[in-house]
């Protein structure tokens, strides 16, 4: 079984008047098949958290492993190269593509042949919505697309930041559908940083982060 273990992460923002520590002995597990949610208060440390999980920035103090081996040791480049994908908030799609290139980048990135329109129908989106310019799709839409870019790229960890929080009420229960697909049906880690009470509920365990502290 695949596994994602952090174990005393610290962190510091040392570019202020004063150094202020964000993370403080942070430790827990994230095993395949299983949908997380990591919740808590603007200033928790919840954006850090997720930088380091998707090894967009260097851990300080503390270490991060993917089946027991560190991801410092696999190399923080091939770590989000081979196996973590991120889904922002924004979606960061490219505007003047439609759908289907958006997830072809991704896949032509992964260096595979694959048909981007398998993914996106995974999400629920039909041939005729991955043939439109992505910035003239609905913001639930652009999420989905968003999220079939991920799995394009074929990696076992998925981290989802604010996946939902520009989404109605009925949007975001479809998104939390297909975030519980990817871990539960296609055994994928699911990590989503969220304030979405819904999301919380949703998934097979909620880590609350106070005060640089997990619980």
């Amino acid at each position: 079984m695949n596994r994602l273990v952090i174990s005393d992460l610290e962190y510091t923002y040392k570019d202020q008047t004063e150094p202020v520590k964000v993370l403080k002995g942070v430790s827990a597990e994230f095993s395949e098949g299983k949908l997380y949610a990591i919740q808590g208060e603007s200033g928790s440390g919840k954006t850090t958290l997720l930088s380091l999980l998707s090894a967009l920035d260097e851990i300080q103090d503390g270490d991060i492993k993917y089946n027991n081996k560190s991801i410092r040791e696999i190399g923080l480049s091939d770590f989000r190269l081979k196996y973590v994908n991120i889904v922002f908030q924004s979606f960061n799609l490219i505007k003047y593509m439609t759908a289907a290139e958006n997830v072809q980048v991704a896949i032509d990135f992964a260096g595979r042949h694959d048909d981007p329109l398998r993914y996106l129908k995974k999400v629920g989106l039909d041939e005729a919505a991955s043939s439109r310019l992505v910035n003239k799709l609905s913001g639930g839409q652009q999420q989905r697309v968003a999220i079939a870019r991920a799995l394009a790229s074929d990696v076992p960890i998925i981290v989802a930041d604010e996946p939902t929080g520009n989404l109605d009420e009925d949007t975001e229960a479809k998104i939390i559908d297909v975030f519980k697909d990817l871990a539960h049906k296609d055994k994928k880690i699911v990590i989503i940083v969220t304030h979405s009470r819904k999301v919380a509920e949703q998934a097979d365990k909620v880590l609350k982060l106070s005060r640089g502290k997990i619980s």
